[in-house]
């Protein structure tokens, strides 16, 4: 399970042996995006939605700094 702010991603193994990713989202519902041959591409898909969810706002600022008022 990898995690981030306000993240939560969950790979699963599914029946026919190609992999998901569960993603929860904090004030979202929940998402599945399956398909993923490997354990390996679903970890690479995680990396790139988390980089891409931070690129889409550039005004988030990581959880640990909003308290600091940066």
């Amino acid at each position: 399970m990898t995690t981030m702010a306000d993240t939560t991603y969950q790979i699963v193994h599914c029946d026919d042996d190609s992999f998901a990713v569960e993603i929860v989202r904090s004030g979202m519902l929940p998402q599945t995006a399956a398909g993923f041959a490997t354990e390996a591409a679903a970890n690479l898909w995680i990396a790139q939605d988390q980089r891409l969810w931070n690129a889409s706002d550039p005004f988030r600022t990581p959880a640990a700094r909003k308290w600091r008022g940066f």
